[in-house]
């Protein structure tokens, strides 16, 4: 085998794309790179999955330090030309440098020729992303249809480089194919000028770099150390050199900005995971594929919950689900066309942030839409009103419908985060997402400023209080501080705050015990020296807040008390005292009125010495 060396683009005589107008091709979305990258890469996953089994998505961080990139500098240096255009050599000489890898499973891999100029009628996904840019996928539903959103995989580097490994099924047998990619800036060398566009591979006789195959491809692969495969598992892995970690915002306004750490890093590219890839993380019935996702950091996995237990993305889930048996059609008047459905659910807001939601839309109250294609992966989330009662949240879902996908496919940017119809060239596709995003509009407008008379409260009894229309999904599943997933928080000294002494396990839900209907929270409790009191209190959620003392001659909701998991131990009242030897799991059990939603807020504190 000849070894694999950098071949630089050279400028054809007619012209051709340099890499710096290549890279600003995406422009500057609003979202957070590192956002992007989940989104453009799940995506291109999502597109080759093979038929309805799992599909996996992983990212996994690491910072290799001298040793880790020892191999990578004897494989990848030195490069063509002037190492200017890169900097590939300080990048890979630097100790702190991270490595983020993208990988996925489950994937056809990138299959098809090796070559761009090559006639085939078959998926031609390695071209797609090592040789093209700017090319339209015309696979039927696919998510991505530029081709450009792959320049953030070469963005989020500090030396614009990537290696890709693959494994995909070409001429009737299994491929492994290796070969790195770089965007730099334009250069001259030796009295000619380039692109800035590098590959690096074997040199084939026409001078043109293809990439390592098979056992070369494998053998390489394992000196840089990516991740293990069967030697028939197809997939795709790509690995961004000196990976760029973004910022992490300040907490305070007048605080500058500081460069996130791995670990933040981490939970960012978790919660744009959830955020951006729940549809089709969750549990769509049988026969439909699913995606897993795994984030890691050197190697440690990070906790990443399902979808279904974030709290902040349950209305979204909720209405996704519903949209399909009794979502609300969204037609155009003229022509007279089916665009899609839509529903929307409402949610007690959770009291507490969580690190799943640091890629949210917003940090208060959600009031948006997700907006979707075929391919089930979020566009964007348009905002809508928001309630009066910040203590509610509401989620709408959007999907259209098969016959228009294309025309709303033609709204996006090169991010496909946005449907912008003013630059829409077709003026009948034009036509049809404006009507989409006006009927969308207007049915959140409805929502959020509906006068709570004009529609009863579920249940048989009448509503408590004020309680609206709005409450009516909430009687299944209550609210509260148990509704959300709180991370530690550090205690003041002296104990008396609930911080890391509490934490819930499971949002409150309504379930049936012997008959009887109860809102039920899984807590859990720290273990101290001292003992701890957990404190449970109950109210009906209004839509102006929530009401603790009900009004005369009205009953309001009880806690009953605390049960053990097994059921097998039970105590009565809203105060639960716990010593060292004491259970740490506990149900929260309140009996709810019909009619009116409930929230459940419970608290923890130490009990010092000579407290009664």
């Amino acid at each position: 085998m000849n070894a694999p060396v950098w071949w630089a683009q050279p400028s054809a005589p007619e012209g051709a794309s340099d890499a710096e107008g290549i890279r600003k091709q995406l422009g500057r979305p609003d979202l957070d790179p590192l956002q992007v990258l989940v989104r453009e890469a799940a995506q291109n996953t999502w597109d080759a999955r093979l038929g309805t089994g799992e599909v996996g998505f992983d990212l996994a961080l690491a910072r290799p330090g001298e040793a880790g990139l020892a191999p990578w500098i004897d494989a990848l240096l030195p490069v063509f030309g002037d190492d200017t255009s890169l900097g590939l050599a300080a990048v890979l000489h630097d100790p702190d440098t991270v490595l983020l890898t993208v990988s996925d499973r489950g994937t056809g891999g990138l299959g098809g020729p090796l070559r761009g100029d090559r006639v085939h009628h078959g998926s031609t996904d390695f071209v797609g992303l090592v040789r093209d840019i700017g090319r339209t996928n015309r696979r039927a539903h696919s998510g991505g249809t530029y081709g450009f959103g792959k320049g953030v995989l070469f963005t989020t580097s500090a030396a614009g480089t990537v290696l890709v490994r693959t494994r995909c099924r070409w001429q009737d047998r299994v491929q492994t194919r290796l070969i790195a990619a770089a965007l730099g800036t334009g250069f001259d060398h030796a009295e000619r000028r380039y692109t800035g566009r590098h590959w690096w591979g074997r040199i084939a006789e026409d001078n043109i770099p293809d990439p390592l195959l098979d056992e070369d491809a494998d053998a390489v692969a394992d000196a840089l150390g990516l991740p293990a495969r069967a030697g028939d598992e197809l997939g795709t892995d790509i690995v961004i050199v000196g990976a760029r970690l973004g910022s992490s915002a300040p907490v305070e306004a007048d605080e500058p900005e500081r460069p996130r750490t791995m670990e933040e890093a981490a939970q960012f590219l978790g919660s744009a995971i959830l955020w951006e890839l729940w549809p089709v993380m969750i549990d769509n019935g049988p026969g439909a594929a699913r995606m897993r996702c795994r984030v890691s950091v050197d190697g440690q996995p990070l906790d990443l919950p399902d979808p279904d237990r974030v709290p902040r993305l349950q209305p979204f889930i909720r209405a996704h689900r519903s949209a399909h048996t009794d979502g609300r059609h969204v037609r155009s008047r003229n022509p007279a066309v089916e665009l899609g459905r839509f529903a929307l659910e409402a949610f007690m807001t959770p009291v507490r942030p969580h690190w799943t939601d640091v890629a949210a839309p917003s940090e208060g109250p959600m009031h948006h839409c997700a907006l979707m294609r075929q391919a089930g992966l979020v566009v964007h989330y348009r905002p809508g009103p928001q309630l009066p009662d910040t203590d509610v949240s509401y989620g709408a879902v959007f999907r259209t419908a098969v016959g228009v996908d294309d025309a709303f496919a033609a709204a996006e940017p090169p991010t496909h985060d946005a449907w912008v119809p003013k630059n829409m060239p077709d003026p009948d596709d034009r036509k049809l997402v404006r009507s989409a995003l006006r009927t969308i509009d207007n049915r959140m407008r409805e929502y959020a400023l509906a006068e709570p008379e004009e529609v009863s409260a579920a249940g048989p009894q009448p509503p408590l209080g004020a309680l609206s229309h709005r409450f009516a999904s909430l009687v299944p599943t209550g609210s509260g501080q148990g509704a959300d997933h709180p991370s530690p928080a550090p205690r003041r000294p002296g104990g008396g705050g609930t911080g890391s002494l509490l934490s819930t396990v499971t949002p409150p839900r309504l379930v049936e015990i012997d008959g009887a209907f109860y809102v039920i929270t899984d807590i859990t409790v720290s273990s101290a020296a001292a003992p701890i009191r957990v404190l449970a209190m109950a109210s009906v959620a209004l839509d102006h807040g929530s009401e603790n003392d009900p009004p005369v001659g009205a009953i309001g909701p009880e806690v009953v008390g605390f049960r053990s998991p097994d059921a097998a131990e039970m105590r009565e009242g809203d105060v639960l005292t716990l010593t060292a030897g004491d259970r740490r799991d506990w149900v929260v059990m309140v009996r709810p009125v019909a009619g009116a939603a409930t929230r459940v807020r419970v608290s923890a504190h130490l009990v010092r010495e000579g407290a009664r």
